[in-house]
């Protein structure tokens, strides 16, 4: 009796343990798609061109638009930091706070995007910044920065998952 018993636990660890090591690693998106082909191409051109404003700008929206803000965080952050203090980058950066469930920390960035939008367009004598923001770019950071306060304000502490967030936006 005792190894019958010894013999099914064996049997049960050995059939778990093949299970667990059958799966393998998982890819961020198909490796053999499109999709994934230029999502690696754009990584390369990226990393190639670390100062490029235009790549990092793209590669942190694909990130986002895949549903992988935590990669569009280290993108932005990665970037040099002439350009990480462009205003449209900065704004990419509280939507990946955001989307990663951090409202306090995407308030702050957006609250520092629009700040940034508004010294470009003043020309004030302070700001340092060469990029020009238009009025479309104000109102969407504005109206991002709104969102968030609304969401802080509601007490929302993930935005992904509650049903308040689409009412903060409209």
């Amino acid at each position: 009796m005792e190894i019958r018993v010894s013999l099914v636990l064996l049997a049960v660890l050995v059939v778990t343990g093949s299970a667990l090591s059958a799966s393998g690693p998982s890819a961020l998106v198909d490796p053999v798609s499109v999709e994934a082909q230029q999502l690696s191409q754009l990584e390369d051109a990226a990393s190639a061109a670390r100062g490029d404003l235009a790549l990092t700008q793209r590669l942190a929206a694909t990130y986002l638009r895949l549903g992988h803000p935590g990669l569009a965080i280290t993108a932005v952050r990665a970037a040099p930091p002439e350009v990480g203090r462009d205003p449209v980058l900065t704004h990419r950066l509280a939507q990946a706070y955001e989307a990663s469930g951090r409202v306090e920390d995407a308030l702050g960035t957006a609250e520092l995007a629009l700040a940034r939008c508004k010294c470009v367009t003043a020309e004030e004598l302070s700001c340092e910044h060469a990029a020009r923001c238009s009025a479309s770019t104000i109102a969407a950071l504005e109206m991002h920065q709104d969102a968030l306060m609304m969401l802080m304000r509601w007490g929302v502490s993930d935005p992904r998952h509650d049903t308040r967030t689409a009412l903060a936006y409209r």
